[in-house]
């Protein structure tokens, strides 16, 4: 029987990192060891899989930006455009993984499984959690079962939705979770086990931006005022995410600064800064009113990603409030 064939695509990253010693797992290097270098840690995944490896990029994930997306997004269409693949594993940083993981959710539409991966713990650790994690991404990317579920993430044997998941601790090897949505599965063994039935958000239409918008976050806190939504405006914002108190609320100082924006030509989303819950479109801010966006319990940068990707793509406010109704209903 003909194993199944995987593209494993390198962008750095703590699985790709080094340390001084073996002793050491939170002072290192990302992004020093090639993947090929980290597949060969795992001697059992030649074993298993015709493996196909490529490297478009080797960074630490806090210096990935959106034009690196770009080259990663031109690497993935390779593999699945290429009738041979059946899935497609990517490799990444954990501190900008979910934000990678939400924009291919987004921008990549098909049904073959596209697995990402990071690690909590550099390659040269003792307790290094890289292979066996790379070890579960690629069980779940050649599993038929994966299919048609979007952009997965693959973190110490649960199995997330790239569009809710969430790193939520700085070291623990159990960083990863999915609030209110939960997370979609589990790996062990190399056994995969579903919670839900396959179902996926719409993702856009893609075509690769010359350059990408300008949008930007603004963090809310006590005695907050306008200074950094006029700042943003002023270095060309074309969409400004407002990370709100509670309820994405903000002072009554500068409401009607904010709700004037629209108007000005910058598109703004009201969402919530750090806690979990869904954020209501019908509020003291008149959203429809105004032409304000909300986008429920999607967190600040992930609802960036949406303004950048329906900003690229021509998108007007109510376009995109549409597109933020249909992604939430797939769940």
């Amino acid at each position: 029987m003909k194993n199944p064939r995987l593209a494993l695509i390198g962008t750095g990253g703590t699985i790709a990192g080094a340390a001084s010693a073996a002793s050491v797992s939170t002072d290192y290097k990302p992004a020093s060891l090639s993947l090929v270098a980290v597949v060969d840690t795992v001697p059992e995944l030649r074993q298993r899989y015709d493996i196909e490896v490529t490297q478009p990029l080797q960074l630490a994930s806090y210096d990935v930006r959106p034009e690196h997306w770009l080259d990663l997004h031109k690497a993935v269409m390779l593999a699945v455009h290429n009738p041979e693949v059946n899935g497609i594993v990517v490799t990444h940083g954990t501190d900008t993984l979910e934000e990678t993981a939400t924009f291919l959710h987004l921008s990549v539409n098909t049904s073959k499984p596209i697995v990402l991966v990071g690690a909590m713990r550099p390659a040269t650790a003792y307790s290094a959690d890289g292979p066996a994690n790379l070890l579960d991404a690629c069980t779940v990317a050649a599993c038929d079962t994966a299919r048609e579920r979007g952009t997965l993430v693959v973190m110490n044997g649960r199995i997330h939705s790239g569009l809710w998941v969430g790193k939520r601790h700085v070291s623990s090897v159990d960083a990863f979770d999915s609030p209110l949505a939960g997370a979609l599965g589990e790996v062990a063994d190399q056994a995969v086990q579903w919670f839900r039935a396959p179902k996926r958000a719409p993702s856009i239409a893609w075509q690769a931006p010359v350059t990408w918008p300008r949008v930007d976050i603004a963090v809310a806190y006590a005695g907050v005022d306008e200074t950094a939504m006029r700042t943003f405006v002023s270095a060309g914002a074309q969409g400004i995410v407002y990370a709100g108190l509670g309820n994405a609320n903000m002072p009554s100082a500068y409401r009607t600064f904010f709700q004037s924006l629209p108007a000005q030509g910058v598109l703004v989303a009201r969402c919530a800064r750090f806690i979990t819950g869904s954020v209501s479109r019908t509020s003291a801010y008149a959203d429809a009113q105004h032409g304000i966006l909300t986008a429920g319990p999607l967190p600040p940068h992930k609802v960036r990603i949406i303004l950048l990707l329906g900003l690229a793509h021509g998108m007007d406010g109510p376009a995109i409030q549409r597109w933020i109704d249909q992604i939430l209903l797939a769940g």
